[in-house]
């Protein structure tokens, strides 16, 4: 008989809305397809972060949420944050500039806000988007402005990482992988009580990986220790602590190959190129660590305190061309620097959540007060002399040696907020809900170069949420909202000073369709964006880092999906976003993101004499978009670059109940295709691999 797991079960109901990855095969919940109708009311998958902070099923709430949960990452062996984002619907992915990292684009906006259960995180984006995913359970996509949850909502939306939880029975597993290019991967997880009666319980998680590239010369190692431990201290009073710490370590990393020649001729190395001198490194390590008290008041109203403090610490000598290579001698020139950043976040929040009664119904509300600091230094230092670099003969970099650096510059921001929230979900009749927000903000910034920081400068605004849920019949729902965008620029203009915040409205309606027996899912929204006071680069200016502000930003466009479970063994998902992007920044904002995003997957059980066989795949495809290279006395250009897609394959077989082998093939067609050009490079897309992972439950 079919095993879903408990998100499945969501799934298969219509309640998980906007979720591109499905949930797999548990070995503890059993449901039979004739249960379906039995547990239709009482299925929802009930969240305390979603877009609003309120207790609400994801279906009943008016904004878009994406999903993607342990099992599916680990059924394609998605091993950091950044590569579940690229399965997730109406997301755009590319590489940074190591190439490990990833920038994650929604509704034509760079996603800069990562939270950990709710709470706001630290570091740059893109290390974030580092972090590996078998801490997590769940990688959460909140696509649209998230005011309500933060003191910043920028429209692209906001990645919740949801953390693994220690549970009350024994159990966990072991997981060894081998895969291209010298990939070794070992990772545990185990959880279960530590006192007789289940009130105190933990959970850990470890993982050591090493790998090569499909760059030569590239090779990066990971170690991973998450635990958590949670008590029940009283019938009433909970308490649990969450920590983490990942190390990674990139060594000779390329940020890719020269677009072209500088006389506009192509440049025919191949993915594997790599000029990069044997110094360039990037070391990363990310420590975090959450306590969580909860308090029930009664069987409607409970307290929730919550402190979450952030370290990120990065140091290393960054290295790509800085300008485009000779035809004849493929000599360019360089642009290295030697940068040691660190971040730093502490935040703290109480939340009060209740249900009250109003004209003789039921309603919900949250108040919340939090506090919260951030810090930045970086240390920046440039060599005196920076070597050229020759193309047509990428081993001589090998043994170029390190340039004597110059005294570091100091650059430092620092922001201190508080903020207050009320949210409430007004249930005024049977088919109709009505949410209202205010999320208070008082924010203190201030930023500088070396010991000297500016004057402190305060920006306070109240962000609303008015959306509304409408239940047309027992299967078909509509929605709309409106949140919005007020979004902190730590940046400064040619005059020296901040950028004032960008401010704007983020618009949504949205309609939601779950047949009766949960087989067929379809989900439509459509958005509009509208941006002010928008921050580029000043290109005026004599100094980098320069930045001017631009009105009239707008992103508009819609998103679906379709999915559902063909028979009890057969199911597959499909979304496709479109969108399109005015800017008065001569296009530089809308050209690099695409204007069309779609993705598929599907999965197939065996029963019968194949029983324990699954088949599945992914087709992700990503439409045409512009790269930008800086062409001499020219200024930027914008080359258009080819829709690609990538195909990737899994086999799954059952050895025992405990046993399990899996193979992947990620870019099994091995589609050659730009990742990403920026500045002078052009990054390739990674070419074929493959992966075989040992896994034993118990």
């Amino acid at each position: 008989m079919k095993q879903f797991s408990k998100v499945a079960q969501a799934v298969g109901l219509g309640i998980l809305v906007g979720t591109t990855g499905f949930a797999y095969a548990d070995d503890v919940t059993k449901i039979d397809a004739k249960e379906l109708e039995k547990i239709e009311v009482l299925g929802k998958h009930y969240r305390n972060i979603g877009a609003t902070g309120l207790p609400l099923a994801i279906g009943d709430t008016p904004q878009a949420i994406s999903l993607i949960d342990a099992e599916y990452i680990a059924l394609y062996d998605l091993n950091s944050v950044g590569d579940a984002l690229e399965h997730s619907a109406a997301i755009h992915t590319d590489p940074s500039p190591s190439g490990r990292d990833r920038f994650a684009y929604s509704r034509g906006f760079a996603m800069n806000r990562y939270l950990v259960d709710g709470m706001v995180s630290a570091g740059r984006t893109f290390q974030s988007s580092l972090l590996d995913a078998s801490m997590f359970e769940t990688v959460e996509v909140i696509r649209g402005s998230t005011g309500m949850l933060q003191e910043v909502g920028q429209p692209s939306g906001t990645v919740n990482l949801i953390q693994k939880r220690a549970q009350e029975s024994f159990s966990g597993y072991v997981n060894a992988e081998l895969g291209s290019w010298g990939k070794r991967r070992v990772e545990g997880d185990v959880t279960g009580a530590l006192t007789n009666d289940g009130s105190v319980k933990a959970r850990a998680v470890a993982v050591y990986e090493t790998a090569d590239s499909f760059q030569d010369r590239v090779n990066s190692a990971r170690k991973v220790i998450y635990g958590t431990i949670s008590a029940e201290l009283t019938d009433d009073l909970s308490a649990s602590v969450f920590w983490s710490q990942q190390e990674d370590e990139l060594d000779e990393f390329s940020s890719g190959l020269p677009f072209s020649y500088s006389d506009g001729s192509a440049f025919n190395g191949d993915a594997s190129h790599n000029d990069t001198p044997s110094w360039v490194y990037e070391d990363v390590n990310q420590d975090n660590v959450m306590v969580e008290l909860q308090y029930t008041l009664n069987d409607d109203w409970s307290i929730q305190g919550r402190y979450h403090r952030s370290d990120v610490e990065s140091d290393g000598i960054f290295f790509s061309g800085d300008s485009l290579p000779d035809a004849e001698s493929g000599l360019y020139r360089s642009f290295i620097n030697h940068s040691d950043r660190e971040n730093e976040s502490e935040r703290a929040e109480l939340n009060l959540t209740g249900n009250f009664t109003l004209l003789a119904r039921e309603h919900n509300v949250t108040f919340s007060v939090a506090d919260a600091s951030f810090s930045e230094l970086e240390k920046r230092a440039f060599p005196k002399n920076s070597p050229d670099i020759n193309a047509n003969d990428p081993s001589s970099s090998v043994s170029i040696p390190m340039p004597v650096f110059s005294e570091p510059s100091i650059t430092n921001s620092e922001q201190e907020s508080k903020n207050y929230r009320i949210a409430a979900n007004l249930n005024v009749a049977e088919p109709i809900n009505i949410l209202l927000g205010a999320n208070y903000k008082d924010i203190d910034s201030r930023a500088g170069a070396g010991h000297v920081l500016s004057d402190w400068v305060n920006n306070s605004d109240t962000s609303l949420y008015i959306g509304a849920t409408y239940d047309v019949t027992e299967a078909v729902s509509v929605y709309s909202s409106y949140t919005d965008i007020f979004e902190l620029q730590m940046v400064f203009d040619k005059n020296g000073n901040l950028l004032d915040p960008t401010v704007g409205k983020n618009k949504e309606i949205g309609a939601r369709y779950s047949s009766l027996d949960g087989n067929l899912n379809i989900d439509l929204a459509l958005f509009k964006i509208n941006q002010e006071n928008y921050a580029i680069n000043d290109t005026s200016a004599a100094a980098a880092r320069i930045y001017k502000t631009v009105d009239g930003v707008e992103s508009k466009g819609y998103e679906i999906e379709i999915s559902g479970y063909i028979n009890d063994q057969w199911r597959a998902s499909i979304a496709y976003s479109n969108l399109s992007l005015a800017d008065n920044n001569e296009g530089r904002i809308s050209k690099i993101v695409p204007d069309k995003v779609a993705k598929f997957n599907t999965d197939y059980e065996f029963d019968g004499l194949f029983a324990g066989l699954t088949l599945g795949g992914f087709i992700n495809w990503t439409g045409e978009r512009h790269g930008f290279i800086l062409a001499p006395g020219k200024g930027f250009e914008y080359p258009q670059l080819s829709a690609y897609t990538v195909i990737g394959l899994v086999a799954s077989y059952d050895v025992t109940d405990n046993l399990n082998v899996k193979a992947n093939i990620n870019n099994a067609f091995d589609k050659e295709y730009e990742g990403k050009v920026a500045w002078f490079s052009s990054r390739p897309g990674t070419p074929r691999n493959y992966s075989v992972q040992l896994n034993y439950r118990f």
